[in-house]
């Protein structure tokens, strides 16, 4: 990046606050999405990168491996994305600081559909937030939350060297689930409502595009003979999370983020998520908390249930020793 290239990409970020929320589907970047919305003062967006037309549209093509080397060209995108709501994203909560006083009431009586008849700008798949509904000012001072799934490429190229100091990189929360309780949930929640075949055959072409994009990050992927679909599964799941983690190295944004310890004890675990967000702490947010994880034990537990030789056999032969150890899933 040139000095002009740097001194137009800090102005255009300047102000501009944002984390994100990277992970593989199915290890709780929901939960974590869902968590970080119990604050006045952040604006979540779930998947926008997933959404047509929308402003992190074309992030789907770079995600997983991407040949950009900074983020000077990211940024607009990014605003617009600040500035919007999406077809994925959940309702907001009325205690959000940006909202106007006057939304509180619609938001709260009105379904999706019905508010999009009485706002018809909220139409799309992502679309500006009305100022009927946010205060622009106040809207741009949050910090602006992305869950983008499967996305390796992202913590590369936003941990990077920062464009200036009034414009930091972004935040990276990292969530790792055990990769057992990981699978389950992909198994149960994602392959049975679609075509094993299609799912087996999608998840091979993308370890081969991996193979070809990062040949030497992704040599493991060459010592698993013939793998089943679970075993491609677990194959991604590792090289998004070696990548990712890789990435965090040295970087004081990066902040790894256990799904499981987030379950069994959310209130010390998000406290330290909040710590590192810099973002305040009181008793109404610790009761919202409260109130949204009472089953997250048993749903981080369902696993242990299944973890019988054979599941383990698959995870030692996938994973390697190091994780196969870290997550205490080798075999008797």
């Amino acid at each position: 990046m040139n000095d002009t290239q740097r001194s137009a990409a800090a102005s255009s970020s300047e102000g501009l606050k944002v984390a994100f929320i990277l992970g593989m589907g199915r290890s709780g970047t929901n939960f974590l999405l869902d968590l970080l919305d119990t604050s006045p003062t952040t604006h979540c967006r779930n998947e926008p990168d997933e959404l047509l037309g929308g402003a992190l549209e074309s992030w789907s093509e770079w995600k997983i491996h991407s040949g950009l080397r900074g983020a000077e060209d990211l940024w607009p995108a990014l605003q617009r994305a600040a500035a919007s709501g999406g077809e994925r994203d959940r309702r907001i909560p009325t205690h959000k600081t940006w909202l106007r006083s006057s939304a509180s009431a619609p938001l709260n009586a009105l379904s999706r559909a019905k508010l999009r008849k009485l706002l018809p700008t909220m139409s799309g798949a992502e679309y500006q937030l009305p100022n009927t509904l946010a205060q622009a000012d106040a809207l741009a001072g949050a910090l602006h939350v992305l869950k983008v799934n499967a996305a390796p490429s992202v913590a590369e190229v936003f941990l990077g060297e920062p464009l200036s100091e009034a414009a930091p990189p972004p935040k990276v929360l990292h969530i790792v689930r055990n990769p057992a309780g990981f699978l389950r949930s992909w198994r149960r929640r994602w392959l049975v409502k679609h075509d094993e075949a299609e799912v087996f055959a999608a998840n091979l072409a993308r370890l081969q595009a991996v193979l070809k994009h990062d040949p030497e990050g992704s040599a493991f992927v060459r010592e698993v003979q013939e793998p089943d679909v679970f075993e491609a599964e677990l194959l991604f799941w590792r090289y998004c999370t070696q990548r990712i983690r890789a990435a965090g190295v040295g970087s004081q944004g990066y902040y790894e983020v256990s799904y499981d310890e987030l379950a069994h004890a959310p209130l010390p675990s998000l406290r330290g998520v909040f710590d590192h967000l810099k973002l305040p702490w009181d008793g109404q947010l610790e009761a919202r908390v409260n109130q949204m994880t009472g089953s997250s034990v048993n749903i981080a537990d369902a696993y242990q249930r299944e973890l019988d030789e054979d599941a383990r056999a698959r995870f030692e032969r996938t994973l390697g020793p190091a994780l196969v150890e870290e997550f205490s899933l080798k075999g008797s």
